[in-house]
């Protein structure tokens, strides 16, 4: 058993046997960041398809948009520069324990759904 609260979410990727061949039902991943002081990363390691879809399921509800299986949370969002109308952009989302900043590169759709949101 395990919580995760959504609200300090920033971003999470998803990982499913479609993107990693050597996960199963069983034993997917997710790499969640989390907001606070610092922007950290959390790897969950064998969460079932089940948890994977519910935890998905409930950011979608929350707004955070999809880019593959990135999930971005466009509240938290500092900074977007887009790189190209083809390939999408890259969104910072804060900065992490090093002083560097969080950036997560979306794709072109992503990018235009979150410049309708924050516009």
């Amino acid at each position: 058993m395990r919580y995760i609260n959504p609200d300090k979410i920033v971003a999470a990727q998803l990982t499913t046997p479609a993107e990693n061949p050597l996960v199963t039902d069983n034993s997917r991943l997710m790499d969640v960041w989390f907001a606070g002081a610092v922007v950290r990363k959390q790897l969950f390691k064998k969460v079932t398809k089940a948890e994977q879809e519910a935890f998905e399921a409930e950011l979608l509800r929350r707004g955070f948009i999809r880019s593959g299986n990135l999930l971005v949370n466009p509240a938290a969002v500092l900074f977007a520069e887009m790189e190209s109308e083809l390939l999408g952009g890259i969104v910072t989302m804060g900065w992490q324990e090093n002083g560097k900043p969080l950036e997560l590169k979306v794709n072109a759709k992503a990018f235009a759904e979150l410049c309708v949101r924050l516009g």
